[in-house]
């Protein structure tokens, strides 16, 4: 049904002018923070033989259509009329119709098979989209990269979950809680064997040389996408997993939590010495991805809320900022820094837009961004106040290189490589910025929903 209704709203903004496709993101975004200020959020699980969601499902099910749909707004090169015919058959709006069913499955299945099988799919379609769409030769080392290290780190939790399945006798989530079957995992090595597969996907600090390689290589819907909804996979197996498997006070939980806190702000440091457009999104997307792990491995209830704020708000930041990126790339034909100056003397529009969401990247009041990292640096002083100092430090890393980023891309003397006769610029990469930047800021009237 999702999908559905996902195929038929992508087909009507086609089908529209482009001041009738602005008008109606404005009315769906309002109406969206309408209904969630609404919704108390404190159902109980709705469940059926193979799907069952709660509140954690419903948030990341309706983040996956949001980013689906700003990905294929957003494609003017990718997407034409809505098809754009290779010389296979299948389009980018197929592959992103696949993701986006690969991803509302995942988020919505009650079996730990079906869960593990929805985990690995999202893998082919993404895989073609880089491969096939991608614009550069490397593509293929960035595919094999992505499908190495993430297929290679599921195998153990396979194993796992095969063996589980043959001492229990059933794969269902909340039979499987009940009836304390996972007693032989609230150990140490066995959660982070089977803990692996998602701090890969997330990916954190060590394993994430898959990640910038796939985002540079990757079209601009494979981009928004990968930030927005593929990155959260690993989060919120992290959460599925917890839940059945208690590890707290654990010595091996506590040297993942400073590892990959001290991973974020390594790349956090490493985002203010890029060059490249996307690369730098890439690495902040692991400092913030880094950020969220390590609040959730406090065992706080604020720290779960904080997780899944940080993982919201950058599920839809984060691809907006590649979509500012390709807009960039569109511009002076280069992803570099450097060679892209100058854009708020020709576009200021675009360049209001760049500070508008590079002030959201770092957490400007009252974004959904700001009380994300409020939450989560208080869940780290609440555990230790080294791990609060540790994460202040990424955040305030986060606004400096937020700022360069800004600064280098908009201001100074126009670079000779910025076309500037006879540009076309597309309205389409403003909708989807209209519509991240109205839910961020008026996320924060309906912050209860984020306490799953």
């Amino acid at each position: 049904m999702s999908c559905v209704l996902m195929l038929s709203v992508s087909c009507i903004l086609w089908g529209l002018g482009m001041n009738e496709v602005g008008w109606l993101i404005m009315v769906c975004a309002v109406a969206l923070l309408v209904v969630m200020m609404d919704c108390p959020f404190n159902f109980y699980i709705l469940k059926s033989e193979w799907l069952g969601v709660d509140e954690m499902s419903v948030l990341m099910v309706l983040l996956c259509l949001l980013v689906s749909m700003m990905s294929l707004v957003s494609s003017t090169k990718e997407v034409k009329n809505g098809f754009v015919v290779l010389m296979s058959g299948w389009s980018v709006v197929e592959m992103v119709m696949f993701i986006c069913l690969g991803s509302v499955l995942f988020f919505s299945v009650c079996s730990w098979m079906d869960f593990f099988f929805f985990f690995e799919f999202s893998l082919v379609p993404t895989f073609f989209l880089i491969l096939k769409w991608g614009y550069q030769p490397e593509r293929l080392q960035a595919a094999v990269f992505m499908l190495l290290y993430t297929v290679g780190s599921s195998l153990p939790l396979l194993m796992s979950l095969v063996y589980f399945w043959s001492y229990i006798k059933s794969d269902n989530m909340l039979l499987s809680k009940m009836v304390g079957g996972w007693k032989d995992f609230n150990m140490n090595w066995p959660w982070l064997i089977m803990s692996l597969s998602f701090l890969v996907k997330l990916p954190v600090y060590g394993a994430h040389a898959w990640l910038p390689k796939a985002h540079v290589e990757a079209p601009l819907s494979g981009s928004m996408l990968l930030a927005g909804v593929l990155l959260k996979f690993g989060g919120y197996g992290l959460i599925r997993l917890m839940w059945f498997s208690e590890v707290t006070n654990s010595t091996i939980v506590l040297f993942v939590l400073v590892f990959s806190l001290w991973g974020g702000v390594l790349s956090s440091g490493v985002c203010s010495c890029q060059s490249d457009l996307k690369s730098l999104i890439a690495y902040s997307s692991i400092g913030h991805m880094a950020l969220s792990l390590s609040v959730l491995l406090s065992f706080y209830s604020v720290g779960k809320m904080a997780c899944v704020c940080v993982l919201y708000s950058h599920g839809i930041c984060s691809p907006i900022l590649f979509s500012l990126a390709a807009n960039s790339y569109e511009f002076c034909q280069s992803r570099s820094i450097m060679l892209s100056k100058g854009i708020s003397r020709i576009f200021p529009v675009i360049s209001g837009v760049w500070f508008f969401f590079c002030i959201l990247n770092m957490g400007f009041p009252p974004s959904l961004n700001f009380f994300s990292e409020v939450y989560s640096v208080g869940g780290l002083l609440s555990l230790q106040w080294l791990l609060g100092l540790m994460g202040g430090l990424m955040c305030l890393m986060t606004g400096a290189y937020c700022l360069i980023l800004y600064s280098l891309v908009n201001h100074g003397v126009v670079s000779s490589m910025v076309f500037k006769p006879g540009l076309n610029l597309s309205y389409r990469y403003l909708v989807s910025s209209v519509f991240g930047g109205v839910l961020l800021l008026g996320g924060t009237l309906c912050l209860d929903m984020f306490f799953v």
